[in-house]
């Protein structure tokens, strides 16, 4: 019975036509997007895609003409519109799922590094019978897990469903089935919601990737950087902290100020703003949110991981665990001590160095700022997967120039569509062991909007 019911489950995973369409019109229809027409484009033109079978078609440049009304000099790499109106749209998707749309029986996502929606069912549409018998009644007690809401009994038709005559008691038994099924369901939708595709991610623990990872009992280490920073001052320093800190003039008290505008901060600041040198307190944000997805994706597993600063890591430590190293070595010493030479490595310059460089690729890669502001607009990660101090384990370096490529390449190794995309590659080089893999991240208000696999190189 349970390997039907799993078969069952799987062939009604994929919405029909209809369904797409009647999802669609729920999402535009929410207060989220029913007064914002370059949205509802957005996802009109995507969803249209997705049901004539062309997804494969999207891309940047087509939503930007499309949506946006970009014309024919429109390039891509020096107009974010498609990367930022995207972000816009999944933090819009995220919220109506929340609220709205928390029943929904399907869902509509656009996976970060990709256009191509996806429809995916959240539990069998079931209409439950407005009597349940006792013993259905007691096997969904029973199980501590399954109930069945009163709205939606309410909602239920009024006619029963039909049974054929003299066999009544076959009617416990199908709620019993619809109400297990109905929790299969719901847990493989909670696994997706917890990652954002992190289901589907699964099936690529078994690659060259992951495997190693979730191979024998230790837990992986996952170091976070703790790189030095200066910090503000204030009120609860002593002497000695103070001593060795640095005031600021005047100006650059004042350009802090305007920068930072009327926060708790710049209210609490001594008379006299100095910056105080700290090597233990921070990581940084792309670290810190790269580590939450690896922790799903260890947990959606079923293993743990072990968390720990790279100035708290030792030497024995590599040689013991599967190691994941967040951060460059910028910011993360131990990302520089390993055993294998690699091809794509930092420079002092704050660059990627590409050593061996391939025809197409270029021999440096660096971060782009935009010219008026200077905020990021564009980085460079790399994933590295290589032995660590002991051949028996592994390490994995996820490492941007910046934070948000560092939080980029994170995402990278954990969601569906980029996880498929670097096992193919894997697959066409043999499926090494060691590699690296570069990724160019577009950037907007510090977050990865577009990651984009550049280049993959085996390591020997």
């Amino acid at each position: 019975m349970a390997a039907r019911t799993q078969v069952s489950l799987e062939t009604t995973m994929e919405p029909t036509p209809d369904e797409v369409r009647e999802t669609l019109d729920r999402v535009l229809q929410s207060r989220y997007f029913v007064n914002a027409p370059k949205k509802q484009k957005f996802l009109r033109l995507v969803s249209d895609y997705y049901l004539r079978g062309r997804v494969k078609d999207l891309n940047e440049y087509l939503i930007g003409r499309e949506v946006f009304d970009r014309d024919d000099s429109y390039n891509p790499s020096a107009d974010p519109i498609v990367r930022v109106g995207a972000h816009e749209i999944r933090k819009k998707l995220e919220l109506y799922y929340q609220q709205e749309g928390a029943s929904d029986p399907i869902r509509l996502e656009i996976p970060t590094g990709s256009y191509e929606p996806v429809f995916a069912r959240c539990a069998p549409c079931v209409e439950p019978e407005p009597e349940t018998t006792e013993p259905a009644a007691a096997a969904a007690q029973g199980n501590g897990e399954a109930q069945i809401d009163e709205a939606d009994a309410a909602a239920a038709p009024a006619t029963p469903l039909a049974a054929p005559k003299g066999n009544r008691a076959l009617k416990p038994a199908l709620v019993a089935v619809v109400l297990v099924a109905a929790v299969m369901a719901g847990y493989i939708w909670q696994l997706r919601a917890e990652l954002g595709s992190v289901h589907e991610a699964r099936n690529a623990i078994g690659g060259p990737l992951w495997a190693p990872f979730f191979a024998g009992e230790d837990a992986t280490l996952l170091v976070l950087s703790s790189p030095p920073v200066l910090r503000l001052s204030n009120a609860g320093d002593t002497d000695a902290i103070l001593q060795h800190s640095f005031e600021l003039t005047p100006d650059q008290a004042r350009q802090l100020a305007e920068t930072m505008q009327d926060n708790f901060v710049i209210r609490n600041l001594p008379p006299t703003p100095r910056l105080v040198f700290t090597p233990t307190n921070y990581t940084g944000l792309g670290e810190a949110i790269g580590a939450q997805r690896l922790t799903e994706l260890f947990r959606g597993a079923g293993r743990t991981v072990q968390l720990k600063r790279s100035r708290t890591l030792s030497a024995e430590d590599l040689r013991k665990h599967h190691v994941i190293l967040l951060g460059s070595v910028w910011a993360n010493e131990w990302s520089g001590k390993m055993l294998v030479e690699e091809d794509f490595v930092y420079t002092g310059q704050a660059t990627i160095e590409n050593r061996r460089a391939r025809p197409g690729e270029e021999n440096e890669y660096r971060s782009r700022f935009d010219e008026r502001t200077g905020a990021l607009i564009e980085d460079y990660a790399i994933i590295t997967v290589r032995p660590n101090l002991s051949t028996e384990h592994r390490a994995m370096i996820l490492a941007g120039l910046r934070s948000a490529g560092t939080e980029a390449a994170a995402e990278f190794v954990t969601g569906k569509t980029s996880l498929q995309q670097i096992e193919r590659r894997l697959a066409e080089l043999g499926r090494p062991s060691f590699f690296q893999a570069l990724l160019k991240v577009g950037v907007e208000d510090g977050i990865p909007t577009t990651i984009t696999l550049v280049a993959l190189h085996e390591l020997n």
